[in-house]
């Protein structure tokens, strides 16, 4: 984090300001000259240095060459951010463009996740994450049993929040599709509305108790229910637009720019990255070394949690450029964010 905003004077803020703005727009590093020239700066180039080498010394700025100008390190990003940015949120035209790209979305719950990634990358011109529901934060609404072979049944399971999952159990013995109808109310009966965990706490608890209290189409409810519930606690990634990362002149590197793909293509990397937005309250912004994965260090992630009704579910952003456009960028994510959270309650209710 930045250190207190009282650290910089009046004319400290203004120039890393103007140095940022700059940098953000052009990718090139800033000169005194024209920070006095292009932004009417009222101080010479001289006193600009001064204030420069200072900011340096502060760690807000560095110098990539000795006679080039300035550039933002993660702290100046973090200082601009937390204290100097203009923070204005989308117009009414913005939002009414974003809710006609939603609008058409009918299917599960997996069409709206592509949707809301492929509209963060394009809208960023940077990379767009979703962390699809983890299994384990779902409430069922209601699960189905179909009959597939001896030894085989198709459980479906629908969530509160419209997602449909299918998994293929394979049973001890046979059940007939009659029974397995009876045993599918007496679980909805026992779990809906609870959620995965829950639900698997339940039936480990029902299991375990003197199972002579029960009657036979009980026990196989609960038996069927635990294999049923048992599996994978992680949620999906969906990623789009990492070929925009290609175009922005500092990842110019070929190994750069493979170490970053590299952790784009592993699942379990980019939930790591995703995890740590997860764990905080509301709209999070990740700048470069703040990142937890080493190889996107040189990354910003600008990320907001979605919810169903009030159950959190997931959370959704961008990653891109240290030099990313904060202002446009922030906005954007958390009002799609709040859209997708729309959607969801609005199919569970």
């Amino acid at each position: 984090m930045s250190n207190a905003p009282t650290d910089l004077t009046e004319r400290e803020r203004d120039v890393l300001r103007v140095i940022i703005q700059d940098y953000i727009a052009s990718a090139e590093p800033v000169g005194s000259r024209s920070v006095a020239r292009r932004h009417g700066v009222r101080l010479s180039p001289a006193t600009i240095r001064n204030v420069m080498a200072d900011l340096g010394e502060l760690g807000y700025l560095s110098q990539p060459h000795t006679s080039a100008g300035r550039v933002p390190t993660d702290l100046g990003y973090r200082f601009y951010v937390d204290y100097l940015m203009d923070r204005r949120p989308l117009t009414r035209a913005e939002e009414s463009m974003i809710e006609r790209r939603f609008r058409p979305v009918q299917g599960e719950v997996e069409d709206l996740m592509r949707e809301a990634t492929k509209l963060l990358s394009g809208l960023s011109r940077s990379v767009g994450l979703v962390l699809a529901p983890r299994v384990d934060q779902l409430a069922v609404k209601r699960i189905e049993f179909v009959h597939l072979s001896t030894e085989r049944v198709l459980v479906i399971l629908i969530t509160t929040s419209g997602q449909v999952n299918h998994k293929i159990v394979i049973l001890d013995d046979a059940i007939p599709q009659e029974e397995l109808n009876k045993i599918a109310r007496v679980l909805n009966n026992l779990v809906e509305g609870m959620s995965l965990s829950r639900v698997r706490q339940l039936l480990v608890k029902k299991m375990a108790e003197e199972k002579a209290m029960y009657d036979e189409l009980l026990r196989r409810a609960l038996e069927l229910g635990q294999k049923s519930f048992a599996g994978e606690t992680e949620g999906d990634v969906y990623i789009g637009g990492t070929a925009n990362i290609m175009h922005q002149p500092e990842f110019a590197d070929v190994e750069k720019m493979r170490s970053i793909f590299g952790a784009f293509e592993e699942k379990s990397k980019l939930l790591k990255i995703l995890d740590q937005c997860l764990d905080q309250d509301g709209l999070t912004i990740v700048i470069g070394s703040e990142n937890v994965v080493q190889e996107v260090q040189r990354l910003s992630l600008v990320t907001a949690p979605y919810w169903c009704a009030e159950h959190l579910l997931g959370t959704l952003g961008v990653i891109g450029p240290t030099r990313m456009e904060y202002s446009k960028i922030i906005p954007l994510v958390d009002f799609t964010a709040k859209l997708v959270s729309q959607h969801l309650t609005e199919v569970a209710s």
